[in-house]
């Protein structure tokens, strides 16, 4: 069983370290929040507002469609869960 993840793992360490090469662990600021904060209706509307600024008409109908799609389904899925 020479061919599990950690055996090809090991064996690429092995090539890159007789190759010259050292691991290195880099740590990049986080742009996203950490907290999903709660979002009132008219605080997503702005966001929405300045996301979508400037694009085409065609293009923009058819995001919120599939996001009425998404969001209708998730609806659903709650009411099949309880």
């Amino acid at each position: 069983m020479d061919n599990t993840v950690t055996e090809r793992q090991r064996r690429y360490r092995e090539r890159l370290y007789k190759a010259g090469f050292k691991p290195m662990l880099v740590w990049v600021k986080r742009k996203e929040k950490k907290f999903i904060e709660k979002l009132t209706m008219t605080e997503y509307m702005k966001q929405l507002k300045t996301i979508t600024y400037g694009l085409d008409k065609s293009f923009l109908s058819n995001l919120l469609n599939i996001q009425l799609k998404i969001a209708k389904g998730r609806i659903e899925e709650e009411k099949l869960r309880k």
